[in-house]
C-alpha cells in the first residue's frame, strides 16, 4: 500500500510527540518533596553585642537539593542545615526551597531573632540602631576624684571645643567619634587641638547585679588611646556606667598610672530630630548655603555601597579650580540653587571625564523633601527632578534616581548620601558657606 507524503509527515510528527511525552513523564516521576525546618538561636552572652547566630535544621522529606533565603538580603545558601548569623535582631521571613524528583516546593517561616537590645542599658545606649551622645551641659560634667572619693580635685563643665563632641554607639558594636573641628587634648597641655583618633569598636559587659561596663577597642590607626569624654587614658579602656536614663549617662574610669584617681564624665543623648527639625537645619530657618568640605583629610566625596559608602573610592582633595568654590542653597519653600562660579567638575558621565568643564549652575529648582523610604538609613530625603546632569548635588554622575538622603546634620555639618541604597552610592560631606 502506498502512503502519501502528507500521511508520512503526520505519522513522524505523532511519533515525535509521543517520544517527547514519554521523556517528560520520566523526568517528573517520583514523590514531591515536602520542605520543612526547625531553628534555634545560640544562647546570648553577657558581652554585648553578641553574635546573633541561628541554626537551621532541615526536616524536609523526598528532597535532594536545598536553597535558603534568610530574609536579611544576604546571600542564598545551598547547605542542608546551615548556621546563619544576623547583623541585627528582629523578625525575618526565612524561606526554604527544596527540589525532589517531582519538582520543587517552598516553605516560609517567621524567625524571631533576639539581640542585645533586650538589655535595658544597651537598648538606651544604642536605641537599637545607633545612639549619639554628647557632653552634658551640667556645671559638673567633668569631675576628678581621689581614689577614696573623699576629695574632689576638679569639677567643671565641658570646654568650648568639647561641648560639640559626639560619640556614636552603633547596635552592631561599631563606635565613632566626631570632634566637630577640635579635640580638647589633655596630653597636649589641656588645649583645643586637631581631632584625635578613637576606637573603631566597643563592647558592653552586662553581668547580673553589677553596673554595666563599656570597653573600647584599641585604635586601628593614629596615635594615642581610645577615650570617651576627656582624653585621659582609662585603665584597660574601661568605663563603668554609674547611672543612666533614656537620655543621660554618667561614666567613671580610673586614670591609668594615677594610683587610682577617678575620672567621671556626664553625657547626654543627642535629641532625635523630626523632619521639621532636619528641614530647619538644612535651610537655616529660611535659606542656607552649603559647600563641600575643603579641609585636608575631610574626604568630602566617597563612593561605594550602602554597606560601605567608601568601598569604591575613599576620598581625596577637591579640585581647586572648579569644586572648591561650588555651593548649594536650600530654602524652606523647597527650592534649591547651585552656584558653580564659572566651572563645574565633570563626573564620569560628562566628557572630559573628571576634569573642569562648563558651568552647570541652576537656580530655584523645586525639590521634594520627606521621609526616607525603602528601608535604608537616613533622617530625611531630598529628591530632585530630571536625571543628572540636568540637576544634581555634589557630582554630576550621581545615581539616576536623583535621591539624596540626609545621613547626619548639625548647624555645622551635612552628610548627604546619593542613591536609594540598591546600587552604588555617593556620599558627600558639606559645611556651611
Amino acid at each position: 500500500m502506498k502512503h502519501s507524503l502528507k500521511h508520512i509527515i503526520i505519522a513522524v510528527g505523532l511519533m515525535l510527540s509521543l517520544s517527547q511525552c514519554k521523556k517528560s513523564d520520566l523526568e517528573l516521576t517520583g514523590t514531591p518533596s515536602v520542605p520543612d525546618f526547625t531553628f534555634e538561636q545560640s544562647a546570648p552572652s553577657d558581652t554585648l553585642p553578641y553574635p546573633y547566630k541561628v541554626t537551621f535544621t532541615n526536616t524536609s522529606t523526598e528532597e535532594f537539593l536545598y536553597q535558603w533565603s534568610f530574609g536579611d538580603n544576604t546571600a542564598l545558601s545551598s547547605q542542608k542545615s546551615p548556621l546563619h548569623t544576623y547583623s541585627v535582631g528582629g523578625s525575618y521571613n526565612v524561606t526554604l526551597t527544596t527540589v525532589g524528583t517531582n519538582g520543587n516546593k517552598t516553605i516560609t517561616k517567621v524567625v524571631a531573632v533576639s539581640d542585645a537590645c533586650s538589655n535595658d542599658f544597651f537598648n538606651k545606649l544604642t536605641n537599637c540602631s545607633y545612639g549619639e551622645w554628647t557632653w552634658s551641659t551640667d556645671a559638673d560634667a567633668i569631675r576628678v576624684l581621689s581614689p577614696d572619693e573623699t576629695t574632689v580635685y576638679f569639677s567643671g563643665g565641658a570646654s568650648n571645643c568639647q561641648a560639640d563632641d559626639v560619640y556614636k554607639f552603633n547596635a552592631d558594636g561599631s563606635f565613632a567619634y566626631d570632634a566637630n573641628g577640635q579635640t580638647f587634648d589633655v596630653q597636649a597641655g589641656y588645649t583645643c587641638s586637631t581631632p584625635r583618633a578613637n576606637a573603631p569598636k566597643y563592647r558592653v559587659v552586662a553581668l547580673a547585679n553589677e553596673r554595666p561596663v563599656i570597653l573600647l577597642n584599641d585604635l586601628t590607626a593614629g596615635v594615642g588611646r581610645p577615650f570617651i569624654g576627656t582624653t585621659d587614658i582609662p585603665e584597660n579602656n574601661k568605663y563603668t556606667v554609674m547611672s543612666y536614663t533614656n537620655n543621660t549617662m554618667t561614666l567613671r574610669s580610673i586614670i591609668e598610672g594615677s594610683g587610682g584617681i577617678i575620672l567621671e564624665v556626664k553625657l547626654k543623648k543627642m535629641v532625635t530630630l523630626t523632619l521639621a527639625d532636619v528641614k530647619d537645619l538644612l535651610c537655616g530657618g529660611s535659606s542656607k548655603s552649603w559647600k563641600l568640605d575643603p579641609a585636608a583629610g575631610a574626604n568630602s566625596i566617597v563612593v561605594g555601597t550602602e554597606a560601605n559608602p567608601a568601598e569604591y573610592y575613599g576620598g581625596g582633595p577637591l579640585e581647586p579650580n572648579c569644586q572648591i568654590d561650588d555651593y548649594y542653597t536650600f530654602t524652606t519653600s523647597d527650592l534649591v540653587s547651585y552656584s558653580a562660579n564659572g566651572s563645574t567638575f565633570n563626573g564620569g558621565n560628562i566628557s572630559p571625564n573628571y576634569n573642569c568643564g562648563s558651568d552647570r549652575s541652576y537656580s530655584n529648582v523645586t525639590y521634594t523633601f520627606g521621609a526616607v523610604s525603602g528601608g535604608v538609613g537616613g533622617l530625611a530625603s531630598i529628591v530632585l527632578p530630571n536625571i543628572p546632569p540636568a540637576v544634581f548635588i555634589g557630582t554630576t554622575d550621581v545615581p539616576a534616581e536623583n535621591v539624596y538622603r540626609i545621613i547626619e546634620i548639625t548647624p555645622n555639618k551635612l552628610i548627604l548620601r546619593a542613591g536609594n541604597g540598591s546600587g552604588t552610592v555617593f556620599q558627600f560631606r558639606f559645611i556651611p558657606l
